[in-house]
């Protein structure tokens, strides 16, 4: 009888060992899957605006002048300029956060440290009206943003890219400028 109740209980422990084993790895699976790094960046809530045009009371020559001190007063690199046909473009380095853009909605999980993000805008600007007395300026503006976090799990970075919209509010301070 003896030696039947030791078969009963190792034939039950045997049994629990593996149960138990498999409930483990399951618990450790599932702990790894959902603590992942998670990156969701929702998009900006309105439409890519193409560009603003305004017509100034102003000649040419005084607002293509304005226009170039616009740049330099703001330290826009400078990537094309072309006085015959009244175009310039330039690069906005921008904050975080920039009040001019807008990148979207940005949310992370799982996370070592705070997420980095980067926006960079571009400027475009055409003036034309060479031969009349009012000049007429319309202005594109665009961007992009490249956010980046450290993935803990994975040790390694996760990178997320895409574009930004412009609000407006850059537009109507260029005007301003130009028109004073």
């Amino acid at each position: 009888m003896n030696k039947s109740k030791n078969t009963m209980a190792w034939r039950r422990r045997r049994g629990l060992v593996p149960t138990l084993l498999a409930f483990i790895v399951t618990l450790l699976l599932g702990l790894a899957l959902t603590s992942c790094t998670k990156l969701e960046v929702t998009p900006p809530d309105y439409e890519l605006r193409l560009s603003e045009s305004k017509q100034l009371q102003k000649p040419f020559d005084r607002v293509w002048a304005r226009a170039i001190g616009w740049f330099d007063a703001n330290e826009l690199e400078l990537e094309r300029i072309d006085e015959r046909t009244g175009y310039i473009e330039g690069k906005l380095a921008m904050t975080t956060n920039s009040p001019f853009m807008d990148c979207g909605k940005v949310a992370t999980r799982n996370v070592v440290g705070k997420h980095a993000l980067t926006q960079q805008g571009r400027v475009r600007m055409q003036v034309s009206g060479q031969n009349g007395p009012n000049a007429t300026v319309t202005i594109y503006m665009s961007g992009t943003y490249r956010l980046s976090v450290f993935d803990r799990y994975a040790g390694r970075e996760v990178y997320r890219s895409g574009p930004c919209v412009s609000n407006g509010q850059l537009e109507k301070r260029i005007f301003a400028f130009l028109d004073s």
